[in-house]
Parts: structure tokens; C-alpha cells; sequence
């Protein structure tokens, strides 16, 4: 009982990496073989606390097939409105496939959803 519980106290640094508006450009226009999920987030919003845990298994479940970045909209407010985003969290599933459109989610989604979107859409 113990050592898990020492596990949980050493858990690696969260797989999602917090990016600024000019990384995430670079990355959108960038050449990628993946699919790219942004996450809009604040850290006083509760279901976007609930979501980040999600896009962790998210994360683990599709290693290096998926590429998962954050952005924390108190900190990036001029991206988040250029962005239109309104509520949070929200989500842009952006394909490596040029011609394909990004698709955006608004609100706490589950898990199999993100799957589906990945795995059909992009």
C-alpha cells in the first residue's frame, strides 16, 4: 500500500506541454505527421481540471501518434479571442492533413469522443 501510494507522490511531469500562442503557430503551420490537439484551458475552471486528466490517458494511450498541447487562456487572452473561444475548456483537433478542417469541441467531452475524432476524422 505504501509503495503505491509513493508512486503517485513521484508522478512524471504532465505529457501535455504548456505552449504560447507563437509555439502553437509554429506547430500549426509546421509540418507534422500527427494529429495535433490543442487544449484551451484556465486553471480555476474546474471542468478543464477534469478534461487535463482525460487528455493525460489520452496522451499515454497514443504516445508519440498524437501530439497534445495546452494553452492557458488567462495567460495567452489575445490567442484564446483570436482563437473565438468562449468557453472552456475547449478543444481543436487540427489534422496533419492540410486540407482537412480543424475540429473544435466546447466543453468537457469524454474520452471515447477524443478517440473517435482522432481515430475517424483526422
Amino acid at each position: 500500500m505504501l509503495e503505491a501510494h509513493h508512486r503517485t507522490q513521484t508522478r512524471p511531469i504532465p505529457l501535455q506541454k504548456k505552449l504560447s500562442a507563437e509555439e502553437i503557430q509554429e506547430l500549426v503551420k509546421g509540418e507534422r505527421k500527427v494529429p495535433l490537439v490543442i487544449d484551451f484551458y484556465a486553471t480555476w475552471c474546474g471542468p478543464c481540471v477534469l478534461m487535463a486528466q482525460e487528455l493525460e490517458m489520452l496522451a499515454v494511450e497514443y504516445e508519440s501518434n498524437v501530439m497534445i498541447v495546452k494553452v492557458d487562456t488567462d495567460d495567452e487572452y489575445e490567442f484564446a479571442q483570436d482563437m473565438q473561444v468562449r468557453g472552456l475548456p475547449t478543444l481543436f483537433f487540427i489534422s496533419p492533413d492540410p486540407n482537412k478542417d480543424a475540429i473544435r469541441t466546447e466543453g468537457l467531452i469524454p474520452l471515447q469522443m477524443m478517440r473517435d475524432i482522432i481515430n475517424n476524422e483526422m
